[in-house]
This record gives structure tokens, C-alpha cells and sequence, in this order.
């Protein structure tokens, strides 16, 4: 059989999503099993071995959480860091800032390295690159001496300057290669090519502590596809919002941090484009977490910085907003009021009603309980819930609280709702955005329990659940492109006599770099895009602001417009650092396809009591492909399918759309 099939595959904390993409037959089916956290590609090939397609597989494309988790459990690989003479304290020292405003006493960040596996070797460039003390080879042997004696298999070499002159870098990683042919070295100039001597030794520091753990899954993953015979090669999501392959990947494991959640925005844009609704503000609530984006105008926003448990890491990361918010987290009872998460029951033991041994409430034990869940069909009907365990576990909270057991669970889900609330009027105000004029799209295995109480929350008018919501990150994975991010440093001012010209230096030094990269990835010359950005400031200024590079000429303009844009006010009078010329190359692969299968079979409609405000409503049981084009289901009503449960309460109404998208709107007064 030709091996054509699409498969995307997203390793969450709960479930292993699994969408394959039938381009003979245009149509889509999905698959999920549960994660196996100590081993993530475990549950990925579990669920593949259950399709058996294997050997069909023409594309493969995962979001994995290897290097996510090494961070997040602090279980990545002993890391040295290897700095310029007299720069020993710039990771401990970070930006001196005080987060938490309101706190006395101001906790600072825990870097991923020991202040005692950092080392200082005599070397120094100027601002300019140029050599002001030659590195001293003596040292460096010194070095190899302690990270020998000491077994350590991964080092950070971020020195001052490096960025623009990288040789003294070069030549540390080819003396310790030398002497430890073992050794992971991770060079600054690589990883963060700018300036910011902090925010360079933070993100070099973060990628040598997760490379040989991203390299050993993805290694070990890629034996077990080519002994099961798969003839696709391995490609990977990143945190940009682009796909790459798992080799290249490799080069900067930290570009992967992210890559589950950038599918879920990818499938945003892509469903934002399809049904020609370009503002959209979208929330992907999964079994551990939630995580909010934006689409404005059908494009969603890369940054260049992110920080994942206290490590600022600067890369492309596309801008989202993320709690610890989902379907496992657990509630309880906190200094006499009602606390939900971040801490998550995950897959194992999982919630209570799943009966794996969960004793604690969580939010899918209190859907649940108050009759939005089907026990009996969850993941299409391949999982039965447990509802006295639910029950039992929803008690022992209410007798902490001292109120009933279905107000328990009403509280949990309104402390649920408030925080994601909260996350996106933080994105929203973060760009300036009012949210009211936007749709809301909620997806996910949990969202589209929550969008409808969310946009009365915020004042949104409309909720869109698209098809295949349950494991939606997963189908955009496969509509994402293959993407590699270049930059370079650039120096002085817009009005600089020679600046045109070292933009356009820049520019072709760029596109030479992107090109090379994307066609080592089969991507054809016509199959190529670039876009490229300049960061500008204010002379005086630290931050700077990105520019979509037009005409060079008006590049001051164009910032000035920007600034005033972002801040409300710009200052034309003052002079503009270049700062760094950034280029995104892309490279479409493959056609997209927006179809999908129905299944086997359409349960009939049901009824059911679901408890809103502490009362019972009859509502709708209905499958959601027994609804026509021109039906309305009124709530209160359940819509069911196999990965993924939509609750419309009274006063909503939902019509299915274009590609099978629900979209949910108030009923007229």
C-alpha cells in the first residue's frame, strides 16, 4: 500500500493525540490513548500500533514535551557554564527585577545551573567583536580537567560579546571536543545570536540542559518508527509555530519547549482563515493546562522571548498566555476558600471518575457530577467514567467547605472559568485588544465545556467549536509550515549613512541563511517564503520593538508608527538603534485539507437533567454529526463526540458551519 498518510501527533500531560489525514480520500479520522509521562513516545506509538498504519505513513509530525518536562521537573542533565573572566554572576544576578510587586519578599529566579558548576576562562572582545584579550588554551584544559573529574556530559559556553565575534566560542568547543569527544557543547552564538549577555547565558543554559535528553527520545523514537517499517521521516513542532525535521531539530532542542500548544495556535490561524473570522481569541483547555492566543487580522504574533518555569529563553515562541488550568486539576480547600490547580491528577492516577486510583477532585469530576458529562460515552465511548468515585471525591471537598456536594462542584468550575478569564484579559490587554470584539474559539478536550460561560464572562458574542476539537493541536501540526528563524546584530542608528547599506547586507546574509535551511529540508525554491523584521529602539532604551522590514528608507518612519501603535505615543525627535534583523523562513509542504469522516455510527438523542445554578434543567443529549446545516440545538443542550463534550446552556444556541464548525451565538431576546 503507498505509504500517503498525514499523521499528526500531540503528547499532552493527559492524552496522546493522534490525527491522521487521508489526502486519497480527503478525510480526517483522529485517535487518543493516554499519555505515558515517564515515557512519552510510549503512548505515541502505542496509539499507532493500535491504527496500524505505521507502514502507510507518508508524513509525521509531533509536538513533543521531552525537553518541557526535563524543565519543568528539573530533571534535565548537570549542566557547567562556561563565561568570560569577571562575568561569573550574570545568570544569578538576571535582570535585578522584582515580578511580584506587591511581595516583601521577592522571590529571584533558580537558574537550571549550579552557582558552583560555573566557570570563568581569560578571554574578552570589545562591544565590536574585536579581540581585546586573547583566550588563554591553559585554562580551557583546566576546565576539561573539572568537567572529567566531575562526569559532567553537558556545557553552556556564553562569553561577552560573542555574538558578534564568535571565534573565541569556536575554539573552547573544538579544545573540549578534543579532549571529551563525548561532550555536549552548547555555544551562545548559536542558540542566541543578540545582544543581552543575561538573556544569552539564560537560553544557551536551557538548551545544554535539556540537548542530550531531546536527543536520546528523539533517537530512541526514531528506532522504534524505522523497526515498525515507517517510511516517513521524523519531523518535529516548534514553539515558532513551525515544523522542522527531528535531525535539524536536534541543533536547538529548546525551539521544541513549546510545541504542543503552537499546533493548537496553528489550527487557530488555519480555522480563522477558513471561515474568514480573522480576530479570534483562542483557548486550548487540555487535561493539565490552558493556554490562550490570539489571531489578529488571520495572522497569529511570534515574539522573540519566553519564559517556561522561571528560565527566560530567547527564541521565535508564538504569544500565549498559559495556567494551570484544566480538566485534572485538582480542587481544594485553602485557608477556608476554593482553590483549583495548577497541581494535576495528569493521566495517572487521572481523576477521580476515571478509576485509576485518583482520590482528589478535579474539574472533569465536577462536569461530571453536574450532568455535562455522558459516563457512559466519554472518548467515544471507549472510556466509562466512574461516577461514585467522583461523587466520593467531590464530598470529601464539600464537607471541607461546609456546603453541598453539587455546589462544590458548581464552585469548582466557576474558580476554573474566572482564571482563564483572567488569562485572556491579560493577553488581550497585553496587546491593547477589547475582547468584545472578538469570536472566541475553544477547543481542546475540555474547552468547549467552558466557551460559552467564558464569553459571558467577557462580554464575546459568539463561540466557535471546530471539528476534531478534542485533539485540534494535533491537526494543526499538520497544517503548519516548515519553519527556521535566522537573525543577525546590527549597530547604530536608522539615520546612519551607512545603515541602507548594512541592511541590505544583513537582508542577503539572511536570506542565503533561510534558503539553505529550508531546501535541506526538500523544500523547493518556489515553496519559499521569507518575512523579515528589524528589532528598533529609542536611543537609551533596553527593549526593543519589531518592524516588518519594507523599504529601508522609511524604516524609521515605520517604527515610530509602530511605537506609537503599542505605547499611545511616539517620539519622532529622538534617535533609533538598529538592534537585530530577524528573518522567519517558511516552506509549504503538502495540501490542506479541511474535511472530515463521520463516524461509524450517530447515537439517538437523549435527554438529561444538568444542574445550572443549583438547579435542574432538561437538556438535549445530541451527537454532533446528527446535526444538519440548517438545525439549531437551543440550550441547555450536550453535544457529543468522541474526543471532546460541548456544553450550550440556556439563553445560546448552536449551528453547525462550514467544515463541520459549530458556532454558538446568544438567542435574540
Amino acid at each position: 500500500m503507498a505509504s500517503t498518510l498525514r499523521v499528526g501527533v500531540d503528547i499532552g500531560g493527559t492524552f496522546t493525540d493522534i490525527v491522521i489525514v487521508d489526502p486519497a480520500s480527503r478525510t480526517t479520522r483522529s485517535h487518543k490513548v493516554l499519555s505515558t509521562p515517564r515515557e512519552p513516545a510510549t503512548g505515541m506509538l502505542q496509539g499507532l500500533d493500535e491504527l496500524g498504519i505505521v507502514r502507510e505513513v507518508g508524513f509525521l509530525v509531533h509536538g513533543t514535551t521531552a525537553g518541557l518536562n526535563a524543565i519543568l521537573s528539573r530533571g534535565g542533565d548537570r549542566v557547567a557554564l562556561v563565561t568570560t573572566a569577571g562575568f561569573r554572576d550574570v545568570l544569578l544576578l538576571g535582570r535585578a527585577e522584582n515580578r511580584d510587586i506587591w511581595s516583601l519578599t521577592p522571590k529571584k529566579r533558580v537558574p537550571l545551573v549550579q552557582p558552583d558548576d560555573i566557570r570563568t576562562v581569560r578571554e574578552r572582545l570589545g562591544q565590536d567583536g574585536a579581540v581585546l584579550t586573547p583566550l588563554d588554551p591553559a585554562e580551557v584544559e583546566g576546565v576539561a580537567d573539572w568537567l572529567e573529574a566531575e562526569g559532567i556530559g553537558s556545557v553552556a559556553v556564553c562569553f561577552l560579546h560573542a555574538h558578534r565575534n564568535p571565534l573565541h566560542e569556536l575554539e573552547v568547543r573544538r579544545l573540549l571536543k578534543a579532549r571529551l569527544p563525548g561532550l555536549s557543547v552548547v555555544l551562545s552564538h548559536e542558540i542566541a545570536p543578540e545582544q543581552g549577555e543575561y538573556e544569552r547565558s539564560s537560553s544557551t543554559v536551557a538548551t545544554a540542559y535539556v540537548s542530550r535528553t531531546v536527543e536520546s527520545y528523539l533517537t530512541a523514537l526514531q528506532g522504534e518508527l524505522r523497526g515498525r517499517a515507517c517510511p516517513a521521516p521524523l519531523h518535529v513542532m516548534r514553539s515558532s509555530g513551525g515544523i522542522c525535521s527531528a535531525d535539524l531539530v536536534a541543533r536547538q532542542p529548546i525551539q521544541t519547549i513549546l510545541s504542543g500548544p503552537a499546533g493548537g495556535v496553528v489550527a487557530a490561524r488555519t480555522i480563522s482563515q477558513a471561515l474568514d473570522r480573522p480576530d479570534i481569541i483562542a483557548i486550548d483547555m487540555g487535561g493539565t493546562s490552558s493556554d490562550v492566543s490570539l489571531v489578529v487580522g488571520g495572522r497569529i504574533t511570534v515574539v522573540s522571548e519566553g519564559e517556561i518555569a522561571d528560565n527566560l529563553l530567547r527564541m521565535p515562541v508564538v504569544e500565549m498566555h498559559t495556567i494551570g488550568a484544566g480538566g485534572g486539576s485538582i480542587a481544594r480547600a485553602e485557608a477556608g476558600g476554593l482553590r483549583v490547580g495548577p497541581q494535576s491528577a495528569g493521566s495517572s492516577p487521572g481523576p477521580a471518575c476515571y478509576g485509576l486510583g485518583g482520590t482528589r477532585p478535579t474539574v472533569t469530576d465536577a462536569q461530571l457530577l453536574l450532568g455535562r458529562i455522558d459516563p457512559d460515552w466519554f472518548l467515544g465511548g471507549r472510556m466509562k467514567l466512574d461516577l461514585p468515585a467522583a461523587r466520593k471525591a467531590m464530598a470529601a471537598l464539600a464537607t471541607d467547605l461546609g456546603i453541598g456536594v453539587e455546589a462544590a462542584a458548581e464552585g469548582i468550575l466557576a474558580v476554573a472559568n474566572a482564571m482563564m478569564a483572567n488569562a485572556i484579559r491579560t493577553l488581550a490587554m497585553r496587546r491593547g485588544i477589547d475582547p468584545r470584539r472578538f469570536s472566541l474559539m475553544a477547543f481542546g478536550g475540555a474547552g468547549p465545556l467552558h466557551g460559552v460561560a467564558l464569553a459571558e464572562e467577557l462580554g464575546i458574542e459568539e463561540v466557535i467549536v471546530p471539528f476534531g476539537t478534542g485533539v485540534l493541536s494535533a491537526w494543526g501540526m499538520l497544517h503548519a509550515d516548515i519553519r527556521h528563524d535566522v537573525s543577525v546584530p546590527l549597530e547604530g542608528l536608522a539615520g546612519d549613512p551607512g545603515a541602507a547599506a548594512m541592511l541590505r547586507r544583513a537582508e542577503r546574509q539572511l536570506r542565503e541563511r533561510g534558503g539553505a535551511l529550508l531546501a535541506a529540508e526538500g523544500v523547493t525554491d518556489a515553496g519559499q517564503d521569507c518575512r523579515i523584521a528589524v528589532d528598533m529602539r529609542y536611543s537609551g532604551q533596553v527593549h526593543a520593538l519589531p518592524v516588518p522590514l519594507e523599504d529601508p528608507a522609511r524604516l524609521a518612519r515605520d517604527f515610530h508608527d509602530c511605537y506609537r501603535q503599542t505605547f499611545g505615543h511616539a517620539m519622532p525627535d529622538v534617535p533609533v538603534e538598529l538592534v537585530q534583523m530577524r528573518l522567519a523562513a517558511t516552506g509549504r509542504i503538502g495540501a490542506r485539507f479541511l474535511d472530515h469522516d463521520g463516524p461509524a455510527a450517530v447515537l439517538p438523542e437523549q435527554h438529561r437533567n444538568v444542574l445550572i445554578g443549583g438547579k435542574a434543567h432538561p437538556a438535549r443529549i445530541v451527537h454532533r454529526d446528527a446535526i444538519g446545516r440548517s438545525d439549531a440545538v437551543p440550550g441547555p443542550a450536550i453535544i457529543l463526540e468522541a474526543g471532546s463534550t460541548t456544553f450550550v446552556p440556556p439563553g445560546w444556541a448552536a449551528r453547525q458551519q462550514n467544515f463541520g464548525t459549530l458556532i454558538i451565538a446568544k438567542v435574540p431576546a
